[in-house]
């Protein structure tokens, strides 16, 4: 999975345990199975997870590079991580995709943070705006102390928070379109549909407070207050598509975000955009333990067999939205009805039942085997398989993680060393380049979709590809 991915497991990490990613690696039989037809239609969606917009046929050219000094005229600006750490310098950083746009952020470090590893202090963030297609900034914001943004960009703008901050930002412009500040520690913004929707808690972590509003008054629609039921358990409220949770283990609580309303209280979830919730109860051992399909109030739909950890955050470009791939089953989205089973969309291991999943392209769900000697195609609308074939990665073990993106033809993936582009309809290497050198032996050079284009990152510089 890509560097965004990582951090959402991160994140998912606070609610239910660590998420070990499935692997794939050499080796050397080649397996057919016949589909008709046998070449997946062309995708013709936009939309998807880590997608760029061209085909990319064969290995893409650079276009542009660009570093901090490129962006920013301040002495010592730093590329920070953006969007989620942007108050500290870890010695790497990282640009955002915003959809049409792609934003960088800088900052000159001071001094270390409080505790090990904490990184260095920044100052005020400089926000650039570059194009896609030629690497021009097009716009440079000053937007103050920050502690980040949302991973996810809607409707083109950048939802951002500090300490007791809020603030929008057209992504398209640069323009500030909210600052607000707040009498609450800020801890999650999120903007869609015209909706703003801020969490937060009190002073003494012990009262969640969370606003429904617009961009120029963020609490028109609604400001609550929610207790700790826990004497001296801090809230933690995070939104969650069109929900917002609190609480951990057994006794996640999962609001409504439209209305503020209690819906249901259950173990950790993992929440669908089509507003199914994956209640989950891990086990004892660190495993999955159990995994519930539930409704939008709470209501079971199906158990899930021999259960994974549930993730939903690989690269993914389909014609219509893919079912819920988890456990040994594919779930339709929206119902929660069982599909198709497979076992080969999760792997065993000692830490428990792990996806096994690469990323779904077109009607290909591309997985890894649990020797991590291949990867296989499996047909997305019944679940056999389609094709086997050896990984491109050479010295790979079961142990490698992958992050990826797709072109909605293949499945674009690198171990942080080379980048092997594999065409989902047959499994075949469509194209193979060297990354460029992390420059730091902590961070990974790595590929990612942003503004529609394949872009490379290293610690301090990152730079967009075009089709040959």
């Amino acid at each position: 999975m890509n560097n965004a991915a990582r951090w959402l497991a991160d994140q998912w990490r606070i609610w239910i345990t660590v998420l070990v990613v499935a692997v794939v690696a050499g080796t050397t039989a080649v397996v057919w199975v016949n589909r008709s037809p046998v070449q997946p239609p062309e995708v013709s969606a936009t939309g998807g997870r880590f997608r760029i917009s061209h085909r990319l046929d064969s290995t893409p050219v650079p276009q542009w590079t660009l570093r901090a000094a490129d962006l920013s005229d301040e002495p010592g600006a730093v590329l920070l991580a953006a969007p989620q750490t942007l108050d500290r310098y870890y010695g790497y950083g990282s640009p955002m995709d915003t959809g049409t746009m792609i934003v960088a952020a800088t900052a000159v470090p001071g001094g270390p943070g409080p505790g090990e590893n904490a990184g260095l202090t920044v100052g005020p963030v400089r926000m650039h705006g570059i194009d896609p297609a030629t690497g021009q900034v097009r716009w440079t914001t000053d937007v103050g102390e920050l502690l980040g943004c949302r991973e996810q960009v809607f409707d083109g703008k950048i939802a951002c928070h500090g300490t007791n901050r809020v603030l929008i930002i057209e992504a398209a412009t640069g323009a500030v379109l909210a600052d607000h500040t707040t009498d609450f520690e800020v801890m999650d913004v999120a903007v869609r549909d015209g909706a703003v929707s801020v969490t937060g808690r009190t002073a003494d972590w012990m009262t969640a407070v969370v606003t429904r509003g617009t961009a120029s008054a963020i609490d028109a629609t609604w400001r609550r207050t929610y207790p700790t039921p826990i004497p001296g358990d801090p809230v933690r409220p995070r939104i969650a598509q069109d929900y917002f949770m609190d609480g951990h283990d057994r006794s996640v609580r999962v609001y409504d975000l439209r209305t503020g309303e209690l819906l249901f209280t259950a173990p950790g979830g993992y929440t669908f955009d089509s507003g199914i919730v994956a209640s989950q109860v891990i086990d004892r051992s660190g495993s999955a333990g159990r995994v519930t399909l539930l409704d939008r109030n709470g209501h079971p739909i199906t158990e899930v067999s021999n259960p994974s950890f549930v993730f939903d955050w690989y690269p993914t470009a389909t014609a219509t939205p893919p079912p819920i791939l988890t456990g040994e089953s594919a779930y339709e989205r929206t119902t929660g009805r069982i599909l198709w089973t497979n076992a080969q969309i999760g792997i065993d291991d000692s830490a428990g039942r792990q996806c096994a999943i690469e990323g779904v392209v077109g009607d290909t769900v591309i997985v890894g085997s649990p020797d991590g000697l291949q990867l296989a195609g499996l047909d997305l609308t019944d679940g056999h398989q389609i094709w086997q074939q050896p990984t491109p990665f050479s010295n790979a073990s079961r142990y490698s993680r992958f992050d990826g993106i797709t072109d909605a033809s293949h499945l674009i993936l690198t171990d942080g060393i080379t980048v092997h582009a594999i065409d989902a309809g047959d499994g075949s290497s469509a194209w193979s380049m060297p990354l460029p050198p992390s420059g730091r032996p902590n961070f990974r050079s790595a590929v990612k979709a942003m503004g529609g284009r394949m872009v490379t990152v290293t610690a301090q510089e990152f730079t967009g590809y075009a089709a040959a």
